[in-house]
């Protein structure tokens, strides 16, 4: 049986502590990615790859953003990245421009795709395992003058022009949505095949929103079985106004869920 992520220290709640990122990406992606706020982690995605996934597998992450996946192609796997921005699947083609110069041959096992992933799928038997962090509901709904958005320069108008971006949606029809997209992933897949979420709780109104929960029952509902054994947390540094909030004494979560559900043979 493979360990997750065991070459990495846990702090006192179990939770994975993956080192800062910045140096590794500077040296593997343009530095135009820094735009967006919500990048993962590439330790805690290499850690995933490796875990679910062997050598020439397909791996495909259907809300991509920068493109961090494609890491999995340095370790030989081949990669889908599916985004419904056209600035960020932008980046991704200079990521892989970048890539090619560090790794020659490296795009041969990249492809980039620019549509929503509920046109994109399902296509069936096409990949081994799907690894995507969930866009939040309502998160597109913010102003232009919303300082989060002026101090990361996150271009929140440009991502919402698509109607199927799921952060423009109410939490009633992101649900709904998320239902749908989770049963595109589980037709999407080989027997045997994983689909891994990177999903966090949020405060709401003072209470903690099961996100990870919630992501859990419906993908079940999908056809997905889940094992608690594999469901790993890491703490998490959060995006750029969770720190702000954690100064003022504002409750925050802290903590990120890795969570591997499996579609049978």
């Amino acid at each position: 049986m493979k360990q997750f992520a065991s070459e990495y220290p846990r702090n006192e709640q179990d939770w994975i502590k993956f080192p800062a990122d910045s140096e590794y990406r500077k040296r593997m992606f343009p530095p135009e990615v820094n735009t967006h706020p919500a990048k993962a982690n590439v330790y805690l995605v290499q850690s995933i790859i490796e875990y679910v996934s062997e050598e020439g597998q397909v791996l495909i992450d259907i809300m991509a953003g920068t493109g961090t996946l494609m890491v999995g192609a340095l370790i030989g796997r081949e990669v889908i990245c599916v985004e419904i921005s056209e600035m960020f699947h932008a980046l991704q083609v200079a990521a892989v421009d970048k890539l090619e110069n560090i790794a020659p041959g490296i795009s041969e096992h990249i492809v980039l795709i620019n549509m929503p992933c509920q046109q994109y799928l399902p296509i069936p038997n096409l990949a081994d395992h799907i690894i995507f962090s969930p866009q939040y509901a309502t998160i597109m709904h913010t102003k232009g003058t919303d300082k989060w958005n002026v101090d990361t320069g996150y271009a929140f108008a440009e991502y919402s022009k698509s109607p199927l971006n799921l952060g423009t949606m109410t939490d009633f029809i992101w649900g709904y949505e998320m239902e749908l997209i989770y049963k595109k992933c589980y037709d999407t897949l080989k027997p045997n095949g994983s689909m891994t979420l990177i999903v966090k709780d949020h405060i709401e109104k003072g209470h903690r929103v099961q996100l990870v929960q919630k992501a859990i029952d419906a993908s079940v509902s999908a056809g997905f079985s889940h094992n608690p054994d594999e469901h790993f947390k890491w703490a998490a540094p959060g995006m750029p106004y969770t720190a702000a909030r954690r100064a003022k004494g504002i409750e925050t979560v802290d903590d990120e869920s890795i969570v591997v559900l499996r579609k049978g043979g």
